[in-house]
């Protein structure tokens, strides 16, 4: 499987349009573990798409949240693309060795002009962008630790209402801006209290239905 099969621009396209896309996008960029890549004032105004190695993305501020990890077949940068902003919402670094193939402007102009499915594909993935902002928004304004703590729970719970935690206990601590010590007693007490189950690195949130 290629890399460029999770490149979301080229879904619904054949495998001949892909692979015209692929062959025409700029050469891949290098970069060494700790090199940044994005900050709030330096910046390209281009769709970075990670061929490989991997990446974090940081809060601007002087706590310097882990906001997200990324790998490859995966982009950032959509939302700065188009408009005139001159700030970038975080701090991206690379996590290894990486290579990242920048695709400008210009260069998404010209596939929305000759392959509309990849304009439907863009407006898409920002619409997801927006709606995971949005969730990340609900847990981050959250009154009390406890209700922070159970809203990421449910914001990353399947369908059987199982999360599971991607990253070790202080990651997690850091992505939700709260302590270490807090967040365990927060897992404690909503454990204590029926609110979530703990197996391994699962946590199972526990639906509380309310008397009509």
């Amino acid at each position: 499987m290629s890399v460029y099969d999770s490149l979301f621009l080229l879904d619904g396209l054949t495998a001949d349009e892909k692979k015209e896309i692929v062959s025409s996008l700029p050469p891949a960029v290098k970069f060494k573990k700790g090199e940044q890549i994005y900050s709030s004032a330096n910046f390209l105004h281009a769709l970075a798409f990670i061929v490989s190695g991997s990446a974090v993305a940081v809060t601007n501020n002087a706590n310097r949240v882990v906001m997200k990890k990324f790998g490859p077949g995966m982009c950032f940068g959509a939302a700065a693309v188009f408009g005139e902003t001159d700030s970038y919402v975080s701090t991206v670094a690379a996590d290894s060795e990486l290579e990242i193939r920048f695709i400008t402007e210009k260069d998404l102009t010209s596939l929305f002009n000759k392959y509309p499915q990849t304009a439907i594909n863009y407006i898409t993935f920002l619409s997801d962008r927006i709606r995971f902002l949005n969730d990340k928004l609900s847990v981050l304004s959250c009154p009390s630790t406890e209700d922070t703590v159970l809203a990421y729970l449910n914001s990353v719970s399947g369908e059987d209402g199982c999360a599971s935690i991607p990253v070790n206990m202080t990651l997690l601590s850091k992505m939700l801006g709260v302590g270490r010590a807090s967040l365990y007693r927060s897992l404690d007490s909503l454990e204590n209290s029926g609110r979530i189950k703990r197996e391994n690195n699962r946590i199972k949130v526990i639906k509380i239905e309310k008397n009509s």
